[in-house]
């Protein structure tokens, strides 16, 4: 029995397979009929590039490294993280101060606000207020959806109103189309 997958859509992308899945494992699943189902934050981390390229004019690599993602040709090194959208509040985990002196800027994938967020890594640490998440045993940064600091169930205050501000105040946002 398979999870029904809602939110989303099916989109033919070339896919690296590892040596430790069959031809026929694929073969097999792919009779079957289904869509397979990958994380979103691994594409976002590849998807963005483009857009991070641009933002830096140079050239990237993604790399996956710890404490970062990209790596780009001016030197600059890039943690992205697409951030979980919910109700009211859009979060991004695993933010912790482990990341900390290994990226030079950190990239936000907002899809609840149709943008991309960059800031200076040094400037997060110095203003976001990160939340520690006890059952996944890491730290969080919490954002408001919208990314409005008033209106209808808006904290004056709260964490997730002092980290939309720093966004709103120190990060670039690029739209997307």
């Amino acid at each position: 029995m398979s999870r029904a997958q809602k939110n989303g859509r099916v989109v033919m992308l070339p896919v690296y397979v590892s040596d430790h899945i069959t031809d026929e494992m694929v073969d097999l699943f792919v009779k079957g009929g289904q869509a397979l189902s990958v994380n979103a934050g691994h594409i976002s981390e590849q998807v963005v590039l483009p857009y991070l390229e641009k933002h830096f004019e140079c050239e990237g690599d993604f790399v996956n490294a710890d404490g970062y993602d990209h790596i780009f040709e001016n030197g600059i090194r890039n943690e992205h993280k697409k951030l979980s959208i919910r109700k009211t509040t859009a979060a991004a985990k695993n933010i912790g101060i482990n990341k900390q002196g290994k990226c030079d800027t950190i990239s936000f994938h907002h899809a609840g606000n149709n943008s991309i967020f960059i800031i200076d890594s040094t400037l997060f640490y110095e203003h976001a207020t990160l939340n520690y998440d006890k059952t996944g045993n890491c730290w969080d940064v919490g954002f408001y959806t919208d990314m409005q600091l008033k209106g209808k169930g808006k904290r004056i205050g709260c964490n997730a109103w002092r980290n939309t501000k720093m966004l709103i105040d120190h990060a670039t946002k690029i739209e997307l189309n």
